[in-house]
């Protein structure tokens, strides 16, 4: 998990700045409206942004209906002309390795962007531009990394959607070393001051020459001109001694443009990595048809969002289906009375293409000698009907009567045959090719073994269905869920804190970035962080130490929302009072 935390500005309900830690489980609580949706929709602008380029975005390709930000003027804070902050934390310690430009010491790495309003300026003298009032296009107007609280460098944007570098820090620990590494090599002690003292007028040279350009949401560093590339490839920094005064220059500028190239790559792609593992599923799961082989002519922008894509891989993954199954079955809670089944039916083309000519075939060359051993006793009047009408369709595939006719009389001729002997069933198993089989998810009652339709049972199903397979089916991904524990009863609300806990920590290793209302979902997980730490974690339960878990309550300030963090203690309470009591309704209505 390279992503600890992101911050948000000026975005929505938040104001000033809010940090918000992501950790295996993190727990978005809050009044409605005090800004809780808004952390997940920042991330489902910023994974648009990454995939798309478009800033001034409208609705996200992730969120559909639900993650509508209606464009840069309706998510901006106070709908005001202003910058919208968003800012990513980074593990410094699992980005650093052989070939990184990250310092193997180093702890964290701060990515801040500012996203604004550019004037695009009027092309005829003496017009007002009127893209100070209503027009402009949003930009990422600053950049700036820090690497363990230590500025790094800061780039802004100026016209043309170039961003120019305005401080590069080479005193940073990060170009420190590999500098340190360069004056060595100096002859003298003279050599050495000389080659510090240049190191000024090197770095002001390569500000003036490093030029950036946004590619999706980060920038890129572009070819720097006049900044000598090859000096490395030369030999410059290899060799026994660097002397003279344009070879150290030229070191240098080297040295200093390949590391910044380096790591600006390495954090643009772990950033945008983190970014495209988002899933994101709203606080609405859409019902899918009746028929869900069918289903593919329904899916819209709200297929993802609405977990519409959950039902097709559970009817297509087995192992999904039984542990879902088991889930909703399991016999120590209160029990749901239904298992998914997978159905394969015969499609209606391929019923009205091949049956006559099936029934025609399986008639003429097996019903007269079976008959006639059988004994069925079934008239000769009724199977010679049965074979002038299937002959009828044959002859007028489009005859609405003849293919009603042919279906009233080999029905007479199939109950006789069933009623003549059950091992003539057989005959009925007819060789269908694979591609006109449709496979179709039911659901069973456990009670009376009766296929019913989802679209036949409470809606309850339907809502969890997606949460479940979310984290059942998800490897290494960011999930972010809105409202899991909706139309759920209290009991399986709380049997959803260790679903998550599973795939977070159990192997899955996925992350959930959770807005809910659920008192049974923390109460369970608290519960697992307690057992965990007295060593009484019931056989099978997934262990959860408290550094793992963050529980956040949003809450509205004087200047925006605000997020409070509440730490958890080993024995799975909270280390500060929760805000206006926890969940102090329950007390109200019962004392």
């Amino acid at each position: 998990m390279t992503l600890k935390g992101i911050r948000l500005g000026n975005f929505k309900a938040f104001g000033p700045t809010q940090r918000v830690p992501l950790r295996p489980i993190t727990l978005l609580f809050g009044a409605n409206s005090a800004g809780k949706s808004s952390v997940l929709h920042a991330l489902g602008l910023a994974h648009h942004a990454t995939e798309t380029g478009e800033l001034d975005v409208q609705r996200t390709r992730i969120g559909g209906d639900s993650i509508d930000l209606g464009g840069f003027r309706q998510f901006v804070h106070g709908r005001q002309r202003g910058q919208v902050k968003l800012a990513f934390e980074l593990d410094a310690e699992r980005m650093s390795g052989p070939g990184s430009a990250v310092p193997s010491n180093a702890k964290c790495i701060l990515v801040e962007l500012t996203l604004r309003l550019q004037n695009t300026g009027s092309s005829r003298p003496g017009v007002s531009d009127v893209g100070s009032v209503h027009g402009g296009e949003v930009v990422l107007g600053r950049f700036g990394l820090e690497v363990d609280g230590q500025s790094l460098l800061t780039m802004s944007a100026r016209h043309g959607g170039a961003l120019s570098l305005d401080l590069l820090n080479h005193e940073h620990p990060v170009f420190r070393s590999p500098l340190h590494e360069i004056l060595s090599r100096m002859a003298t002690d003279r050599e050495v001051r000389d080659a510090s003292a240049d190191l000024a007028g090197v770095v002001n040279e390569l500000v003036r020459g490093i030029v950036g350009r946004r590619q999706g949401l980060l920038p890129r560093i572009e070819e720097a001109a006049g900044i000598a590339q090859e000096a490395a490839e030369t030999g410059l920094l290899t060799a026994s001694r660097v002397s003279g005064r344009r070879q150290r220059a030229d070191a240098a500028r080297s040295l200093l443009t390949r590391t910044l190239r380096n790591l600006l790559g390495g954090v643009t792609a772990a950033i945008e990595a983190e970014l495209r593992s988002l899933l994101y599923l709203g606080p609405m799961r859409s019902i899918p048809p009746r028929n869900l082989a069918f289903s593919e002519e329904g899916r819209d922008s709200n297929w993802h969002a609405g977990g519409g894509w959950a039902w097709d891989t559970v009817r297509e993954r087995e192992d999904l289906r039984l542990r879902v199954n088991q889930w909703l079955g399991n016999r120590e809670w209160l029990k749901t009375p239904y298992r998914l089944e997978e159905r394969e039916f015969l499609s209606t083309q391929a019923l009205f293409l091949e049956l006559p000519t099936r029934l025609e075939d399986a008639l003429s060359e097996f019903a007269t000698d079976l008959l006639r051993e059988m004994h069925a006793g079934v008239p000769s009047e009724v199977l010679s009907s049965a074979m002038d009408a299937v002959g009828k369709t044959l002859e007028h595939p489009r005859d609405v009567s003849a293919e009603q006719e042919a279906h009233d009389q080999v029905a007479r001729v199939i109950e006789s045959f069933v009623d003549a002997d059950r091992e003539v069933s057989d005959w009925l198993d007819c060789p269908v090719q694979p591609n006109e089989l449709l496979d179709d998810l039911v659901l069973v009652d456990r009670r009376s073994g009766t296929a019913v339709s989802h679209r036949d049972v409470g809606v309850g199903v339907s809502q969890v269905l997606p949460v479940l397979v979310s984290a059942y089916a998800s490897e290494r991904k960011l999930l972010a869920i809105e409202q899991p524990e909706i139309h759920l009863h209290p009991a399986l609300q709380a049997e959803l804190g260790d679903v998550f806990i599973e795939s977070a920590l159990g192997g899955a290793e996925n992350r959930f970035l959770i807005e809910t209302h659920s008192e049974h979902l923390i109460l369970r997980i608290l519960r697992r962080i307690r057992e965990t730490s007295d060593g009484e974690l019931p056989e099978g339960a997934t262990p959860v130490r408290p550094d793992q878990v963050a529980v956040l309550y949003v809450q509205p300030g004087q200047k925006g929302a605000e997020i409070v963090d509440l730490p958890i203690t080993p024995d799975g309470d909270f280390e500060r009072p929760w805000p206006d009591g926890f969940f102090a309704e329950r007390a109200e209505e019962l004392f």
